[in-house]
This record gives C-alpha cells, sequence and structure tokens, in this order.
C-alpha cells in the first residue's frame, strides 16, 4: 500500500464530506466535568434521529434472482442444452419433459435454498457484539447497533472498534489497524496518528475511554464495505467441495465421452444417420442426461445450511462459515483453554488464604488489588472477583482516586495503576507472581515500567513467597501478586522503591460437566490438550479433577526445547502451562503442519486469536472478546466445552449424509451410463429417451429427503478425503453396473420364452425390464451406502426417506407395467424385485470388506448425544487409552491441499461462475464476523484466491 493511502485513513476523518455524521455540531456534548457519565437517555434519542442506528445493511438478493440462479450452473446448463437439442430434432415431447425436469428442480432448489438462506439469516443475528457504554452515569453492556455517535465506550484488549471513536481517557493503546492500512505493526493512540481509533481495527493492549464520532455507513470501513457489497458477492468454499465438483465434471466429461461413442455405434454400425437421425442424436443424449447428478449442489449446500442451523439452536454453537463443518467433522485434537472453558470462571478470593508480606496486612493487600482493577470491567473474571472481595469486606476506599490504569497485557502479564491519596501518589501493580517479583522473570518485554521488588536478593523472602505460592498452586488455587510503590514509578524511573504486597489466592472450580465432556470426547477419537497461563502445578491438579492426563509441562520447557524435541514434547504432553501467547499458536502449528491431524483451539481473549487463526477449528468460547470471534470457525453461546462435543457430533453426521449421497449419486450415473451404453453397444436396443429423462427426474427428486437422513455420528472422524468417495462409487458403480448386465444378457438368453426378453428385437418388454431394473437398483443403492455397517445392523434410515424410495419403486413398477410402450410381465417384475434384492445383499457385504481395504472402516457408532459419565482410572489406564486414540489420530492424517478454504471475491455483474457448485446465495455472507457483517479480510490458508485476495486477520501481534 502507499504511503499516501495510509496517511488518509490515519487522519482523525472529522471535516470531509460524507455527511452529517462528520458535523460535530451536531454530536450531542459531554458533561465537561464528568465526560466518562456518558449521553443521558434525552441525548440518546436525539442522537439516534439524527444519524441512525450502528449498522451497514446488507443488501438483499430479491427472491427472482435466486430462483433464476436455479437455471445457472455447470450442471443445469448441461440439461439446457439438451433442451436445446430435443427441439432441435423437433421432438417436442422429449423437450416438455427435460423443461419440465428443469422447472421442477429449480422449484425444490429454490424452496430448499431460501429455507437455507433463512437459516443462515438467523446465524448472523446470534454473532451480534455488545460492548461497555457509559449512558447516565453507569455502566451498561450494550449492542454495538445500538451506539450513536456521542456515546463513550470502555474500549479493552481484544475488542473490535465498534465505530469510529476518539480516545478520551485511558492507556495509550496498541491498535491492529491491518484491516485498513495492511500494517502488520500496531498504532499507537493517542499518537502521530492522531486520536481517532478507526471502525473494524482492534485494541490489542491496553484499555480507554473514548466517544463515538461516526457510525455504521459514515465510518471509514463501513463506507468501504458498502461500496464492496453493491459490487461484489464473497463465497467460501472448502477444497472438499471444489474436489467433488471436479469429480463432477471428470464423471460427465467420461460420460459425455461415452455419448460421443453410442452416437457414433448407433450411427455408423447400426445405420442410425441413415433411417432416423433424430433418433439416433435423442439415444446418445438421453445417456448424458442421465449422468447429470442435478440434485447434488443443491443437497451439498442444504445439507450444510440447516446442518449449521440446526448446530446453533440445539448446541448452541455458532459457525462462522459453512466450510468450518468439514473441518469439525474431520477433528483430532482439541487445545482447550482451562479458565471459563474447563472451569467456571465464576472466581472467588479466598480471603482467609490472603498471604501478606511483612508489613502489609491482608485488609491492604486486597485494597491495593481493588485500586489497581476496573469495577466497568464486569467481564473481567479477575477484576470482577477483586472487586467482589472487597466490597464483601464492607471497607471503603474514600481517600484514594485512580487517575490512571495502564491495562494487561497477555506479554507482560501485569495491570499497573496510578493513584492519588491525599497529597500523595501510590503505583500499584497486579499480576503474575514471578512478573510482580521481577518483570524480566521468564524473559523481558516492553512495558514502560519495568522493576524488581525491594526485597529480590533476599533468599529467605523469595524463599517464603515461592513456598506459598507453589502451596496454593499445588491446593488448585490461581494466584495474584501485588507490589506497590510510594510515588510516581513512571517519574521515579530507576529510583523507585517497589515493595512485594501480598499474594491474593483465587478459586476457579472446574465445570460440572467437564469430566464428563472429556469422556465423551476422547470416546470420540479427540484427544484434549490444557493450555493455560497458569502455574504447572494448577495445571496438573485442574487435569486430574477433570480425567486428563497430568503430563502438564511448562511452556519455558518447551520454548527452550530443540525442534524435533519439542515436537516430540507437544505430542505427547496432556498440556502445558504458564505459556505465553506464541507458545500457543506454537502448540497449534506442530500439531497441525508437523503431525498432519485437524486440530481445534479454544480461546476468548486477544492474546488467543493467534492460534485460533492458526487452527483448522479456532473454536471462540462463551463471553470471548470480539478478536477472539473474529478469527474462530466457531462460536459457542454457551459456557463451557461441552456444546464442542455436540457440535462434532452433529457435523460427522452432516458430512456422513453428504459423503452417502456423493458416493451415491456418482455410483447411480457410472450404472446408468454403463448399463444403457452397454446394451445399445451389443444390441442397438435404446430405452425410451423420455422415460430414461422421467428415471433421472425420479432419482433426483426421491433422494432430496438425504439431506433429513437419520445419519448418526461415529468414533472415527469424517475425513474430506475425495478419493475415497471416488473409489467407493466406482465399487458400487463398477460392480451394480456388471451384476445388471449380468441380469439382462442372462435373461435375454432365457430357454423360457414366457419370460424372455428380446434385445435383439427391442421390444417393450425388453426396454421396460432395464428401465425398471434401472430405477429399483439406483434406489435401493442409498440404503447400503449411508449404512455405516452391513445394513440390517445399522440406524435405520428416516421415515421419509424410506417413504420416497418407496413410492418411487411403485410409480416405477406401475409405470412399467401398465404404459403401452413397455408392458412389463409380472413375472418379470418379480425376477427384477428377488435379484434387486439378492445383489443389494451382496454388495452390501461386499462393501464392508471394501471399506476396511481403502481405510474408509466407520468406527463404531455413536449412539446419543448424551455425555458419557467418566470412569475413576489411573494415570496407567489413562496412558493406555491415550495410546489407543493416538493410534486412531495416525490414520486420520489429512494432506495440506485437503484442509484449506478458499475465499472468492467476484463480480456481481457478467457471466456466472458455471463451474462452481452453485449456490452463491447461501454464500452471501461470506464469513460472518461477530457483528453481523461481511468481514472480507478473513481467510483460512487459502492456496489460491479468485479474484481480489483477502487475508484473515490474526489480530494479536505476540
Amino acid at each position: 500500500m502507499k504511503e499516501d493511502d495510509q496517511t488518509t485513513l490515519t487522519e482523525p476523518l472529522l471535516d470531509d464530506e460524507r455527511g452529517s455524521a462528520a458535523d460535530e455540531s451536531k454530536i450531542p456534548q459531554l458533561n465537561p466535568e464528568d465526560p466518562l457519565s456518558g449521553l443521558t437517555d434525552e441525548q440518546v434519542k436525539q442522537s439516534l434521529a439524527t444519524f441512525g442506528k450502528n449498522e451497514i445493511v446488507i443488501p438483499e438478493t430479491p427472491l427472482w434472482k435466486i430462483f433464476l440462479k436455479q437455471f445457472m450452473g455447470f450442471l443445469p446448463v448441461l440439461i439446457e442444452l439438451a433442451a436445446i437439442v430435443s427441439i432441435a430434432v423437433q421432438d417436442y415431447t422429449d423437450f416438455g419433459i427435460i423443461l419440465a425436469m428443469l422447472v421442477i428442480n429449480a422449484v425444490l432448489g429454490f424452496h430448499e435454498e431460501y429455507k437455507a438462506k433463512k437459516s443462515l439469516d438467523e446465524l448472523s443475528h446470534q454473532l451480534e457484539s455488545e460492548v461497555a457504554v457509559r449512558r447516565n452515569g453507569e455502566t451498561i453492556q450494550l449492542n454495538v447497533k445500538e451506539l450513536v455517535p456521542g456515546d463513550v465506550i470502555l474500549l479493552v484488549g481484544g475488542t473490535i472498534v465498534p465505530a469510529d471513536t476518539k480516545w478520551i481517557k485511558g492507556d495509550t493503546v496498541s491498535v491492529d489497524t491491518a484491516p485498513l492500512t495492511g500494517e502488520p505493526i500496531p498504532r499507537k493512540y493517542p499518537g502521530e496518528h492522531g486520536d481517532v481509533i478507526l471502525s473494524g481495527t482492534t485494541v490489542v493492549a491496553g484499555e480507554c475511554y473514548g466517544q463515538v464520532v461516526r457510525t455504521g455507513e459514515d465510518t471509514e470501513i463501513g463506507n468501504a464495505q458498502k461500496e464492496i457489497m453493491a459490487d461484489k458477492t464473497v463465497t467460501v468454499v472448502s477444497v472438499f467441495q471444489k474436489k467433488i465438483m471436479l469429480v463432477v465434471q471428470i464423471l460427465v466429461s467420461a460420460c459425455f465421452a461415452m455419448v460421443i461413442a453410442v452416437l457414433l455405434v448407433q450411427g455408423l454400425a447400426y445405420k442410425g444417420f441413415t433411417t432416423n437421425v433424430p433418433q439416433t442424436i435423442l439415444d446418445a443424449l438421453v445417456i448424458l442426461i442421465a449422468s447429470i447428478p442435478i440434485a447434488l449442489p443443491l443437497v451439498l449446500q442444504v445439507n450444510m445450511a440447516l446442518g449449521a442451523s440446526h448446530l446453533a439452536k440445539e448446541y448452541h454453537a455458532v459457525v462462522t462459515s459453512l466450510p468450518a463443518l468439514q473441518d469439525i467433522a474431520s477433528m483430532s485434537m482439541l487445545c482447550s483453554d482451562k479458565t471459563g472453558t474447563l472451569t467456571t470462571a465464576n472466581m472467588s478470593i479466598i480471603t482467609d488464604q490472603i498471604y501478606a508480606s511483612d508489613g502489609f496486612t491482608p485488609d491492604e493487600v486486597i485494597l491495593y488489588g481493588f485500586l489497581c482493577s476496573n469495577a466497568d470491567k464486569k467481564d473481567d473474571p479477575i477484576d470482577r472477583a477483586i472487586v467482589n472481595a472487597f466490597n464483601d469486606t464492607g471497607k471503603s476506599s474514600d481517600g484514594y482516586e485512580q487517575t490512571e490504569i495502564i491495562g494487561f497485557n497477555p506479554s507482560v502479564k501485569r495491570v499497573v495503576a496510578f493513584v492519588k491519596s491525599g497529597d500523595k501518589t501510590l503505583t500499584i501493580a497486579k499480576g503474575l507472581p514471578a512478573k510482580i517479583l521481577d518483570t524480566e522473570a521468564g524473559a523481558p518485554d516492553d512495558h514502560e515500567l519495568q522493576w524488581k521488588v525491594d526485597k529480590i536478593k533476599d533468599k529467605a523472602f523469595l524463599k517464603g513467597v515461592e513456598e506459598t505460592d507453589t502451596h496454593l498452586s499445588t491446593n488448585g488455587y490461581k494466584t495474584i501478586a501485588i507490589a506497590v510503590c510510594e510515588g510516581n514509578a513512571r517519574e521515579l524511573g530507576d529510583a523507585a522503591v517497589w515493595k512485594f504486597a501480598g499474594l491474593l489466592p483465587m478459586l476457579d472450580p472446574p465445570r460440572e460437566d467437564t469430566p464428563a465432556t472429556i469422556e465423551s470426547l476422547h470416546h470420540a477419537n479427540i484427544s484434549v490438550k490444557m493450555i493455560t497461563g497458569d502455574h504447572a502445578n494448577v495445571g496438573k491438579e485442574t487435569s486430574r479433577l477433570i480425567g486428563l492426563g497430568t503430563n502438564v509441562r511448562p511452556g519455558e520447557e518447551m520454548r527452550n526445547a530443540p525442534t524435533e524435541e519439542k515436537n516430540e514434547l507437544i505430542w505427547n504432553a496432556d498440556g502445558f502451562a504458564a505459556v505465553l501467547p506464541s507458545d500457543k499458536r506454537e502448540i497449534v502449528m506442530v500439531l497441525r503442519n508437523h503431525f498432519g491431524v485437524v486440530t481445534g483451539m479454544t480461546g476468548d481473549g486477544v492474546n488467543d486469536a493467534a492460534a485460533l487463526s492458526a487452527a483448522q477449528v479456532g473454536i471462540a468460547v462463551e463471553g470471548a472478546t470480539d478478536a477472539a470471534k473474529n478469527a474462530a470457525d466457531l462460536i459457542l453461546t454457551e459456557p463451557g466445552l461441552s456444546p464442542i462435543y455436540g457440535a462434532v457430533l452433529e457435523s460427522r453426521r452432516i458430512f456422513a449424509r453428504i459423503k452417502s449421497y456423493v458416493v451415491y449419486r456418482v455410483a447411480a450415473s457410472i450404472i446408468l451410463v454403463l448399463t444403457l451404453s452397454t446394451v445399445i453397444f451389443a444390441t442397438s436396443c435404446a430405452v425410451d429417451s423420455l422415460m430414461i429423462i422421467i428415471l433421472a427426474l425420479l432419482n433426483d427428486v426421491s433422494m432430496i429427503p438425504v439431506a433429513y437422513d437419520n445419519a448418526k455420528a461415529t468414533t472415527k472422524p469424517q475425513l474430506p478425503v475425495a478419493k475415497n468417495l471416488v473409489l467407493q462409487s466406482l465399487f458400487y458403480g463398477l460392480i451394480q453396473a456388471g451384476l445388471s448386465l449380468m441380469f439382462i444378457f442372462s435373461m435375454n438368453y432365457s430357454t423360457n420364452d414366457k419370460y424372455t426378453i428380446d434385445l435383439d428385437g427391442c421390444n417393450g418388454e425388453a426396454r421396460g425390464f432395464i428401465w425398471f431394473h434401472l430405477i429399483m437398483v439406483t434406489e435401493l443403492m442409498i440404503f447400503s451406502v449411508r449404512a455405516p455397517g452391513f445394513v440390517l445392523l445399522s440406524p435405520p434410515p428416516s421415515f421419509y426417506l424410506v417413504v420416497s424410495v418407496f413410492l418411487t419403486l411403485v410409480l416405477g413398477g406401475l409405470l412399467a407395467c401398465l404404459l403401452p410402450t413397455f408392458g412389463l410381465h409380472g413375472a418379470n417384475l418379480g425376477f427384477i424385485i428377488l435379484f434387486n434384492v439378492g445383489s443389494f445383499i451382496l454388495v452390501d457385504l461386499l462393501k464392508i470388506q471394501f471399506r476396511k481395504m481403502i481405510g474408509e472402516e466407520p468406527g463404531e457408532v455413536i449412539a446419543n448425544d448424551e455425555l458419557i459419565q467418566p470412569k475413576t482410572r489411573n494415570e496407567t489406564q489413562k496412558t493406555v487409552e491415550k495410546g489407543e486414540r493416538y493410534r486412531v489420530h495416525r490414520r486420520s492424517i489429512i494432506g495440506q491441499s485437503d484442509r484449506s478454504h478458499v475465499v472468492e471475491v467476484k463480480q456481481k455483474s457478467g457471466l456466472p461462475n458455471f463451474f462452481s457448485l452453485g449456490g452463491e446465495t447461501l454464500m452471501d455472507h461470506g464469513y460472518l464476523r461477530p457483528t453481523g457483517s461481511i468481514n472480507f479480510m478473513r481467510q483460512k490458508e487459502a492456496p489460491r484466491v479468485v479474484g481480489p485476495r483477502r487475508t484473515k486477520q490474526a489480530s494479536s501481534p505476540y
């Protein structure tokens, strides 16, 4: 980006010509004596009437456009070409049937796509964010859409700035401006870039109060997004989807070659070009029609959209893009944050366990902790615990005034506050004990204040603090250290004298459902590693309580290890403690790239954003910051880890349906094309083109209930390996086509004249026999493909799928027997039914062995979604079971090319993308942002982007 462009974006932007939002005179004035009291209710009403809501209106796609899109794309265009050919040869009956086929598919597609679109709209509303706002002298949590110019908001680390905001009071904050400027290094506000922090940027360190000066489309990023949404559509496509479409294109290409062969054989070998040119062309054309899986894009998109909606409603887990479902279904390893995910985050100070250093009392330690906290940070579990504990003491903080606070930064692990007490100034610090004793502990950091406490060289003092801290942490307490400096430490510099005041012990118990959730995830062959910033002893005790192994290693041990040793340490450990933000990303990257397993990561803060972005399945837990949500693929709206288990099972069910349908539809095309073509090659007998078109239509319509099938999740991850889908399709297609040809030709040469079909004469009996047999073999096949094991021992299909197949077979049987063009004998109908039942059972038994050969054995079926209650195990038993899971992990490794998402930004005008999966309407939301607007900057390790490249921001620089 040019320097000129960057300068333009960093101006305060209060004097341009974009409308009334830039007119400061219309922004309500704050109380000059107490600006942090915020606006009054009357001022809010006036500002809302003047400027409107803080939102960007997303253009709605008209319903007629959604309907017309059903006729666009690679597969519908092939059908349309067939219609053109049929009318060109003056076959008006076939033209009418083909046209009806297109319209029926379009109506069904429109209905399902519209329903899926409404489901995605509901999801976007669930991703809206809130921010702390000062109004009428009180702090309230408010939806960002409700902000108006003049509002005073609190910006803390991890907050995506919801509107253009002018800094009022607080830290000099570090802000990630990459979404606007492309710069990787955070900027400081206020500073050389002004004091207006632009909407869409992310606070990565510090906290401050600011006044909203622009909202909605009047902000810099709002104006840009408005223009983009008018011109572009954003589509997020997984590589798995692309590979499926590639398989379909190869299938249709191969079938096209077969059609040319049929055309030449019929035309030249059997004199079709001299006797009946139109019929010869139609005989070849209908084989192409039979091979086109026209409902495939619809089933794929509807399955994922409705699945995503079901996840949100039933499991309180919102996916931010549909392709993320693929990764959730494939997940083998989950790295979980401790606080707030495995534990309750309802921390409480155990006042009778407070450790006070010489010269301080427990009451003073908790007072200083209170003075170094922010009561407005109601979502911060540590500040909330300290404020509540101080209020419970009944003591007063009168006589003390906090004048400035340097907020928490995950890389420095401490907070510093400046407090005025009469004529004196106190500087108070709270944070990780090691960092409060010596700010260079672990590694030097970039905090503006550095110190060592005055007794740092007193070995007896250090031993006492360390023993107390170890004792508390071993018993499961998180400890926060407090230090005090008399005077302004910033002004005193090296002359500042810091005194260690004491330790505040906090209790953060595990959630009641955490042990059962861990047990259930392990049963689903997902290993859980705990990653925490707490002391290793706290980590080990928590691991023991929730059923994890206790091989919890300090983050420093990983950082100092050589590469190979580090990789093995990450693979074998049950968790890591005292980690830095960079450690979390390192762990995820090693599991993902070195070991090749699909890895999930939970987090809630700005320090987790980089790791969430690196993981294939980034999971923002309930109450997460905007930065964490923006980097995540799955956002939990309910506390704890249990929603993840439900999301995993549902995602595996979704992909079990999708994979079953893909295998079924490709195999059905192979059966139809090979059988019809071979019969023509051998005998010149072609089934009526009209009836083949009806057969293709019945196949597609009858399989739409697959999207609602009663699929079951299994203990094995659903891997997105397209090669195995092709192999399974070939298995079903080639075997069933071979059996069909054997059956048809054996009936042709039967010695019983009563039931013989005459392929050489190509009478109605022969054509009806072939037609109904093909209907039955393709319809029954779905029940074998969908079953994880032997069909009779697998979970039953859905009622709607059974009814749909049954009605199709009844209708097919009636047409075959009653239509004058066919007139199929009842005995032959019986032979077809008996043969198909027998071949179905044979192929289903062979399927089990074939899946084992290609590594597609499904694993044990998980009976229901109920959490499994944990069993008592010793460390040896845990290690043995961990080894068994790891063997499954090694068989669940996927290649780099199979775990990417591609973000495509395309012009809305111009030629449609005929070679896509279709369903652009479903994907217009792109990646959903926490604010509900489109995020054009987000991308998951995309190897290739069509159109402008937009990168997924990992808002943390650490």
